[in-house]
């Protein structure tokens, strides 16, 4: 049975913004059924955490405060659109030079939010479109790691990934699907 659901936000909650970041509040666009499938979580009880490098702070091109304002946006939006709620946003600004513990590939954030929350790694998932992400999920030992398909990844075969993710799915609402189907 899944306890947690960690996901990443750029690609998979939110538009990916090929070799870029999301800057500003005026950047962030929400992706399609995002809402209903965070809604439908938070309606059952399963905690809802983001996983999220930002090293666009840490590199000068956007502030704490443009972090935060983006954060303030996607809660705001979530919960026009579903009446959504993440339950924490778990973010690394240091750069990917800094080699710090928090930064995916490393299982720091996923390790931390799971204290912080009560977890059983064991009993999580972990949704993200990127290698770093399934990374950061086998370092911490997350039950299942999902690669979805709307962000930074947009294709997949057997190979491509080393280590490989458990599944691939689409996108956020179809992998949330999966995870409610367990879950009965």
């Amino acid at each position: 049975m899944i306890q947690g659901v960690f996901v990443d936000r750029d690609g998979v909650l939110n538009t990916h913004t090929p070799n870029g970041y999301v800057l500003s509040s005026a950047g962030l666009v929400i992706l399609p059924g995002v809402a209903e499938a965070i809604k439908r979580l938070n309606d059952i009880g399963v905690p809802v955490l983001v996983i999220s490098n930002q090293q666009g702070v840490g590199k000068g091109v956007m502030s704490r405060d443009d972090l935060a304002d983006i954060e303030e946006t996607m809660r705001a939006e979530l919960d026009r659109e579903a009446g959504a709620h993440v339950d924490r946003y778990y973010y690394c600004t240091d750069l990917k030079e800094a080699l710090s513990p928090r930064r995916k590939p490393e299982p720091g954030m996923l390790l931390e939010a799971a204290a912080d929350f009560g977890l059983d790694l064991a009993s999580t998932i972990f949704i993200g479109d990127s290698p770093t992400d399934i990374a950061a999920g086998h370092a911490a030992k997350v039950g299942v790691t999902a690669l979805v398909l709307s962000g930074g990844a947009r294709f997949y075969q057997d190979g491509l990934l080393e280590p490989a993710p458990d599944f691939i799915f689409p996108d956020l609402p179809t992998a949330i699907e999966w995870v409610l189907e367990q879950r009965a």
